[in-house]
């Protein structure tokens, strides 16, 4: 059974965006946090992105010698992952691992440690200190003690952990939102509708109707006869492309990589991508709020 939060001894090994993300969660609820990335040599690197608990460990070896459940963060390549969880594998065999992969199953993972039991996917969702979300998924051969230590622990964090009862390709929220992307952006493709079209429609009447109820909820609510009159008449319209479209392959070609690289279906700024973060933050609070019956919680003004 994993300690306390208040003891217990995590790692984070890769600390890119998603990585940070997770240190930063662990260190505000007060755990022990060791992380390590080659790119990251001491803890002030860490303190100027407003992380500010974790030891940076000198080697992966000694940052997760010690750990209670290790956090693996790094690239998503095979062979990096690979490599990582050999590494973990050895140097902590009483460890739990977890591994944030939103592409690989954990089948293929546990196949590259010792004691497979311990392993599964801990998916965390971008800003990972912030979305509430966390897919749990374990594999045939994770132990169900462990899996529902972890959806424990993720509830003391604050988050709201989802046990996937099996494993699929993306799990369930990417196969949700790519879902979702594919008929987007073959729309715009078509010229039905241009990309602030679409995030209008989205955000102005499925996002907060989902956000109350699900797609599944709110499905009851309408009538699953209508739903399914308006699924027959749908489905076979809906685009099945088995590859991404130019509207999207050629804004990539052009460098047009999003917010991280200045534009792409729109411009983007450090303070347009702050006032985005602000604007989640402050749309959280409610929306969490509201789920735990805080009566004092209310929409800006």
């Amino acid at each position: 059974m994993l300690a306390e939060i208040q003891d217990l001894r995590t790692a984070v090994v890769g600390l890119g965006t998603m990585g940070r993300g997770i240190a930063r969660m662990l260190s505000a609820a007060g755990a022990t946090v060791s992380a390590f990335d080659p790119a990251v040599r001491t803890a002030v690197d860490l303190r100027q992105d407003g992380i500010s608990g974790p030891e940076v460990g000198a080697s992966l070896e000694a940052c997760v010698a010690d750990a209670d459940i290790v956090f693996e963060a790094v690239f998503e390549d095979l062979d990096v992952k690979e490599r990582v969880l050999r590494a973990i594998s050895a140097t902590s065999p009483g460890a739990v691992i977890a591994s944030n992969t939103s592409t690989f199953r954990p089948t293929t993972l546990a196949s590259f440690v010792d004691r497979p039991e311990r392993l599964l996917v801990a998916h965390f969702f971008n800003p990972a200190d912030l979305i509430p979300l966390v897919e749990i998924v374990p594999h045939a051969a994770t132990d169900g003690a462990i899996a529902a230590d972890v959806v424990d622990l993720m509830r003391k964090l604050g988050k709201r952990p989802v046990l996937l009862q099996a494993e699929t390709s993306g799990f369930v929220a990417n196969r949700l939102q790519a879902a979702m992307l594919r008929e987007s952006l073959a729309l715009i493709e078509a010229g039905v509708i241009d990309a602030a079209g679409i995030d209008a429609v989205v955000m102005s009447a499925l996002a907060p109707r989902w956000t109350v109820a699900g797609p599944i909820g709110v499905a009851d609510q309408g009538g699953l006869d209508i739903f399914a009159a308006v699924c027959a008449e749908i489905f076979p319209t809906l685009d099945n492309a088995e590859v991404p479209p130019d509207v999207l392959l050629n804004l990539v070609a052009a460098g047009r990589l999003g917010e991280k690289g200045g534009s792409g279906f729109y411009e983007h700024t450090a303070e347009s991508a702050q006032a985005a973060r602000q604007r989640l933050v402050a749309m959280l609070a409610i929306t969490e709020g509201w789920r735990r019956g805080d009566q004092t919680t209310r929409a800006p003004a």
